[in-house]
C-alpha cells in the first residue's frame, strides 16, 4: 500500500455565518480606486535605498523586522527571499517588480510587535501561515465607542463622519458587540479618530496604536491616526484605510493573505470582507447570531442520512433528512417538520443516501436500496459478516469490509468491485468528486483521487480525529474533544465550526448535523467560507 504525504494543515480556527453586507457607498460601483494604484519610478531598479526602505517597512508591517533597525546592503538578499515567501513567489533574493509594485501601495503604518518565532521561522525557509494574526488583546465590554478629535479638510465633516459610521459597520455586522459615536455627555470614549500633518518622507496612510492593560484593550488610549499629508477627496480610499485601522482597533493584527482587508498593503480593488478578515474577528469576539438550529431530540437516533438528488433542476421524491432509530425503524423528515416512518425492521443497523437514493444496512451485512414506494427495498448486497460499513456519494454506494478493502456497488444485481484497501481503517466517506477519504484506526486521515488504485495520500496526523463526514466535497471532522472541524481546501487549514462538545457528526450536499451527548440533533445554518 503506498502512502503519500500533503500535510497542509496550517491550525484551527473558526468558521463564520453568513450576513449580508452593509449598503455599499454610491463610490464602490467602480472596480479599483485609481488614487490607491501607484506609478512606477523607473528608477526603482537601481535604487538600492529605494529597494532597503521598502523591504524593510513590509517586513515591519508584520513583526519580521525591528521599526528603528537600518537593513544593511548584504542583508538585503535575505530579507528579499522573507518578502517573497510571504508572497508566495520564487525566492529569488531579488527584488523584482512585483515588489516594487506591491510595497509603492498605500500602506498601513501601525506597529506591529517584533515577533521572535516568525523571524525565526522565516530565517530557516521554514512556511509562514498564510492567515490572519492577531495581537492578543480585545475589547471587554459590548458596547465600544468612538469619537473624532479633528478632521480632514479633503471631506467634509459630515461626509467623513458616515464613512467611519460604514467602516464600523463593515465590522460591527459580524459580532456580538455595538460600536457606536460616543454621546456629547462621555467625557473619554474608546476610540479616538485623528487626522495628523507627518512628514513627506512617511509613507504610511494610516496608523493605530494598540494599548492594552493586560487582555483587554484600554479605554481612551486606542487612536486611529490618518496621515493628511496625503489627499483623501477619495472617499473610496478613506472607506477602505478605515476599515482596516478599526480591524486594528479591535484587536487584529496584520493579515498574510493578500486580498484580506488586514494586509497591510492596498492594490485598490473593492473587494466585500475576505473570510479570512472574518474568521480573525470571530476568534476573539464570537460570532453575532448563532449558527445551529435544533431539529430533533431523541436519544434513540442512530444515523441521520440526508438524500439530495445530483439535479437541482430534477428533484427526487426520496430527497429529504432520513434517521434510523435504535429500534430499526427509519424516519423521514417531512416539509411541514415532522417525522414520517418508511421502514420498522429491526435489523437494520445503518443507513446511508445521495444522489437521490438510500440505502440500508443489515446486522447480517446485507444491503437494500430504497424503492420509494411504500416499505418496498431492493436486495443489492448479500449477507457478509465482512462488511461493517456502507457509504453513499454522488451516484455511488460503497462498502467498508473488515479485512480492510474498500468496495463499490457496481449498479447490477448484488456485484460490487474491490477498489482500495487501507491499512486499520475506521471510517470512509466520499465526496461527490469521488475523492475517498479514509479514517484510519490512529487518528490519522488519508485520501484516494478517483479512479483510485493509485494509493493513498495522508492529509492529517491527529490521534484526536474519531469521526468524518463529507459534505458535497465539503469535508468535515469530528475530535474526541467534541470540536467538529471543516476543512477550508482553498487555504488550506482547519477551521473550527462548532465546540459543543459533539459526538457524532453527519453531513450531505450543502447540509452539517451534529449529534449532541443529550440526544438533540442540531443543523448547521452556516456556509463555510462564504461569511
Amino acid at each position: 500500500m503506498r502512502f503519500s504525504i500533503a500535510l497542509f494543515v496550517l491550525g484551527a480556527i473558526p468558521l463564520l455565518q453568513a450576513h449580508p453586507d452593509p449598503a455599499p457607498i454610491a463610490a464602490k460601483t467602480v472596480s479599483q480606486i485609481p488614487s490607491a494604484i501607484p506609478t512606477l519610478d523607473p528608477s526603482w531598479r537601481d535604487d538600492k535605498t529605494r529597494q532597503k526602505k521598502h523591504v524593510h517597512e513590509f517586513l515591519t508591517s508584520f513583526g519580521l523586522a525591528r521599526k528603528n533597525e537600518t537593513l544593511k546592503d548584504h542583508e538585503l538578499p535575505n530579507a528579499i527571499r522573507k518578502c517573497q515567501r510571504i508572497l508566495r513567489e520564487p525566492e529569488t533574493g531579488e527584488y523584482d517588480e512585483k515588489m516594487e509594485i506591491v510595497m509603492s501601495r498605500p500602506r498601513c503604518g501601525t506597529i506591529v510587535p517584533y515577533n521572535v518565532t516568525d523571524m525565526k521561522n522565516a530565517e530557516v525557509k521554514r512556511d509562514l501561515e498564510k492567515r490572519y494574526v492577531l495581537w492578543g488583546p480585545k475589547w471587554d465590554r459590548t458596547t465600544i465607542t468612538y469619537r473624532f478629535v479633528n478632521y480632514t479638510s479633503d471631506l467634509g465633516s459630515d461626509r467623513q463622519r458616515a464613512i467611519l459610521s460604514e467602516a464600523f459597520a463593515t465590522w460591527n455586522q459580524y459580532l456580538p458587540i455595538s460600536i457606536v459615536p460616543a454621546s456629547s455627555s462621555i467625557a473619554r470614549a474608546d476610540i479616538h479618530i485623528r487626522w495628523m500633518t507627518m512628514p513627506s518622507s512617511e509613507t504610511a496612510y494610516a496608523f493605530t496604536n494598540m494599548v492594552a492593560d493586560g487582555l483587554a484593550m484600554s479605554s481612551g488610549l486606542i487612536n486611529i491616526t490618518f496621515n493628511d499629508g496625503y489627499n483623501w477627496s477619495d472617499d473610496r480610499l478613506f472607506n477602505f484605510t478605515a476599515v482596516h485601522e478599526i480591524g486594528h482597533a479591535l484587536g487584529l493584527s496584520h493579515s498574510k493573505v493578500e486580498e484580506a482587508i488586514m494586509f497591510p498593503y492596498y492594490d485598490g480593488v473593492i473587494r466585500a470582507m475576505h473570510p479570512d478578515d472574518k474568521a480573525a474577528v470571530h476568534t476573539l469576539y464570537g460570532w453575532k447570531e448563532p449558527r445551529w438550529s435544533r431539529i430533533e431530540s431523541n436519544t434513540a437516533i442512530r444515523y441521520i442520512t440526508q438524500v439530495s438528488s445530483l439535479s437541482s433542476t430534477s428533484p427526487s421524491s426520496m430527497d429529504g433528512l432520513y434517521q434510523l432509530r435504535t429500534t430499526g425503524h427509519i424516519l423521514f423528515h417531512t416539509p411541514s417538520g415532522s417525522w414520517s416512518t418508511i421502514s420498522s425492521n429491526r435489523n437494520t443497523i445503518q443507513i446511508s443516501g445521495a444522489g437521490g437514493r438510500l440505502f440500508q444496512r443489515h446486522t447480517d451485512g446485507s444491503i437494500y436500496r430504497y424503492t420509494g414506494s411504500g416499505t418496498n427495498w431492493e436486495a443489492i448486497g448479500t449477507a457478509s459478516d465482512n462488511v461493517v460499513d456502507i457509504v453513499a456519494a454522488s451516484d455511488q454506494i460503497y462498502q467498508r469490509r473488515k479485512d480492510g478493502w474498500i468496495a463499490r456497488w457496481t449498479g447490477s444485481g448484488t456485484t460490487w468491485t474491490t477498489i482500495e484497501q487501507p491499512a486499520s481503517s475506521k471510517q470512509i466517506a466520499i465526496t461527490d468528486s469521488k475523492v475517498l477519504w479514509n479514517l484510519l484506526s490512529t487518528g490519522d486521515l488519508v485520501r484516494s483521487i478517483y479512479p483510485h488504485g493509485q494509493g493513498w495520500t495522508v492529509v492529517d496526523i491527529n490521534p484526536l480525529n474519531s469521526a468524518i463526514a463529507v459534505g458535497g466535497d465539503e469535508f468535515y471532522k469530528l475530535q474526541s474533544d467534541g470540536i467538529v472541524v471543516w476543512l477550508d481546501m482553498k487555504n488550506y487549514y482547519w477551521v473550527i465550526i462548532e465546540n459543543s462538545s459533539a459526538v457524532s457528526i453527519y453531513a450531505a450536499g450543502r447540509y452539517l448535523y451534529s449529534k449532541h451527548a443529550d440526544g438533540s440533533t442540531w443543523r448547521y445554518t452556516g456556509t463555510p467560507g462564504v461569511v
